[in-house]
C-alpha cells in the first residue's frame, strides 16, 4: 500500500506483535512484544492494525486463493497436473484442496479480533481509535466472507480465545456469518474516511467498506439493501472508471490505486533495483509458457522481459464467445500477440493465451509486485445493475449496464429488454469484466449456475463436467481440520 503496508508489521499465529514500524511501515523489525505490553499508544495501536493488513498477502498472494476462486469455472480451464484437482472437481476431504485458506484465513480473523479488543480499549484519540477499529472491522468482514463463500458455514468468533476454546467451536450458518459481516461493514464505513493522504493510501476507505456491504447484500438477495448501500457508494464521487479498460491493469501507467480501485491488496517490487519487497507469483499462472530457447513466448520476443511462464490458466472458448464485436476489453482479456508481433503457437487450436490485463513485464523469473484487486468501482455498478433489475426496475439496470458497456466500446442496450434477457447480460458483463479477478465461482454458486456453466464447456474440460455435483458448490473441510475438532461436521456430499 502507499502506506507502504511493503513490509507490514505480521502478527504472529502465537499472538505476538513484531515491533518497530514506522508510521509509513518501513520494515525494521526488532524484539518480539506480549500483546498485554503492546497497544500503550497511537503508534504501537497502528502497528498493530497494519499487522492486520499483512493477512492480504498470505490470502490473496497465495496460489491456493487463485484456484479455489478461479479455476473450475467455465471461464479458465488448465492442464497442469497440480492443479487438476481443482479443474476436474476430483476433490474431497483427504485432499479438499483449499486446507491453506482455512489456515490463512482463520489466522487473519484470530489476528483481526485480537486487534480490534485491544484497540477498542486503547487510550488514545477518539477519531483514531474508531478509525483503526473501523479499518480492522472491514479486514474481519472481508475475511469471513472468503471463508463463507468457500466453506459455507464456518465456526465465527468475533472474542480473544485461547487455541483450547477455538478446537471445540462448531460451525455457524452462513446466514449467523453474514449477519456478523453486516455488523462489521455497518460499524467500520460511518468512522472511515473517504479517502487517506498520500502517506496512507491503501487502507481501508468508507467506500470500501460500503462495498463489500453491498456484495454481501447482493449475495443474500437481499436487492434493496444491495442497491441502496452501492448508491452510497456511487453518490459519494471518489471513484470512477477508468475511460480504458486496458489502464485499469496497465503496470507500465501506474495504474496502482487509481480513480477505480476501492479496494485492492499492495504488493511492491522496484524492477529498477530488482528489489522485492511484496510479491507474488500470479503472473506465471497466466503468462504463456516460454519458448525452449528461454528468449521468446509463443514464439514473440518481448524484449528484455524474463518471467518463469508457466501457463497454468487458459481461457475456455466460452470466454471468447462472451466478447461482442468491437468490445476493446478482448485484446486486454485475451492475448493475440505482443508489440506488433503474433503468436505462432497457442494453448490449444483456436484458443488464445490470456492477455495483457495479466501481465507483469517488469516482473523477474516468478517474481511481481502487480496489485490484486479486491473491488472496483465496475463492481459496484455492475452490483446496480443486477439489484435493480431484480426488483424490475428494467431501466435503472439498463443505466449501469451501459455505463460499462460504453467503456468498453459498445452500443447501448435497447430499452425493454426483459428482465431475464438483462439478468443474462449482467452475467455476460460480469464474467468479461472480472475473469481472474476471484469472483467468477462465487458469481455462478450465488446464480445457481455452477453446474450447467461447467457442463456447457465439456469441449474444453470434459472430465470437470462429468464430476461436478450440485454440492461442489462449497469445498469440504479438510478430514484433518475435522479430526483436530471433532465439534466440526462436513459439508455433505464429501
Amino acid at each position: 500500500m502507499k502506506i507502504k503496508i511493503n513490509l507490514l508489521l505480521s502478527l504472529m499465529a502465537a499472538s505476538v506483535l513484531m515491533g518497530g514500524c514506522t508510521k509509513d511501515l518501513q520494515e525494521n523489525p526488532k524484539t518480539f512484544i506480549a500483546p498485554d505490553d503492546f497497544f500503550a499508544n497511537a503508534s504501537q495501536c497502528t502497528q498493530a492494525v497494519n499487522g492486520s493488513y499483512s493477512s492480504l498477502y498470505s490470502i490473496y498472494g497465495a496460489v491456493n486463493f487463485w484456484q479455489v476462486t478461479d479455476l473450475g469455472t467455465d471461464l479458465i480451464v488448465t492442464a497442469d497436473a497440480s492443479n487438476l484437482l481443482f479443474n476436474n472437481y476430483t476433490f474431497n476431504s483427504g485432499n479438499t484442496g483449499a486446507s491453506g485458506m482455512w489456515s490463512a484465513l482463520y489466522t487473519a480473523v484470530k489476528n483481526a479480533n485480537m486487534v480490534i479488543n485491544r484497540v477498542s480499549q486503547a487510550k488514545i484519540d477518539t477519531a483514531l481509535r474508531a478509525r483503526l477499529v473501523g479499518e480492522t472491522k472491514f479486514l474481519r468482514g472481508l475475511y469471513y466472507f472468503n471463508l463463507s463463500n468457500i466453506f459455507g458455514d464456518v465456526p465465527l468468533w468475533t472474542d480473544e480465545l485461547d487455541a483450547a476454546t477455538v478446537s471445540k467451536l462448531k460451525r455457524s450458518p452462513v446466514a449467523d456469518v453474514r449477519a456478523q459481516i453486516i455488523k462489521d461493514l455497518t460499524e467500520a464505513a460511518p468512522v472511515l474516511p473517504l479517502k487517506y493522504g498520500a502517506s496512507d493510501v491503501g487502507r481501508a476507505t468508507q467506500g470500501a467498506a460500503l462495498a463489500l456491504l453491498a456484495k454481501v447484500y447482493l449475495y443474500n438477495k437481499d436487492w434493496a439493501n444491495a442497491q441502496a448501500t452501492a448508491l452510497r457508494v456511487v453518490q459519494a464521487g471518489q471513484y470512477s472508471l477508468l475511460p480504458n479498460y486496458a489502464d485499469v491493469f496497465d503496470i507500465q501507467n501506474r495504474y496502482k490505486n487509481n480513480a477505480e480501485s476501492v479496494f485492492e491488496v499492495q504488493f511492491k517490487r522496484d524492477p529498477a533495483t530488482n528489489n522485492n519487497v511484496k510479491t507474488h507469483s500470479m503472473v506465471t499462472y497466466y503468462m504463456m509458457a516460454i519458448d525452449p530457447n528461454n528468449k521468446t513466448y509463443a514464439g514473440v520476443d518481448f524484449g528484455n522481459t524474463t518471467i518463469t511462464g508457466f501457463f497454468v490458466m487458459c481461457p475456455t472458448l466460452r470466454l471468447d464467445s462472451l466478447f461482442e464485436a468491437n468490445d476493446n476489453r478482448k485484446n486486454v482479456v485475451l492475448g493475440y500477440g505482443y508489440n506488433g508481433q503474433t503468436f505462432n503457437r497457442w494453448p490449444r487450436p483456436n484458443h488464445p493465451w490470456f492477455g495483457p490485463k495479466f501481465w507483469d513485464l517488469q516482473a523477474t523469473g516468478q517474481v511481481s509486485g502487480k496489485d490484486l484487486y479486491v473491488l472496483r468501482y465496475a463492481d459496484v455498478l455492475l452490483m446496480l445493475a443486477e439489484a435493480y433489475n431484480e426488483q424490475g426496475n428494467t431501466a435503472g439496470s439498463i443505466q449501469y449496464l451501459n455505463m460499462i458497456r460504453k467503456r468498453a466500446g459498445l452500443a447501448d442496450l435497447a430499452a425493454g429488454l426483459s428482465q431475464d434477457d438483462l439478468r443474462k447480460q449482467v452475467m455476460k458483463e460480469r464474467g468479461i469484466e472480472f475473469v481472474g479477478e476471484f469472483q467468477r465461482k462465487w458469481d455462478l454458486v450465488r446464480w445457481g449456475k455452477l453446474q450447467e456453466a461447467i457442463q456447457s464447456i465439456a469441449y474444453d474440460n470434459p472430465t470437470g463436467a462429468v464430476n461436478i455435483k450440485p454440492y461442489m458448490n462449497l469445498f469440504p473441510i479438510s478430514a484433518t481440520d475435522i479430526v483436530i475438532n471433532p465439534n466440526l461436521t462436513q459439508n455433505p456430499g464429501y
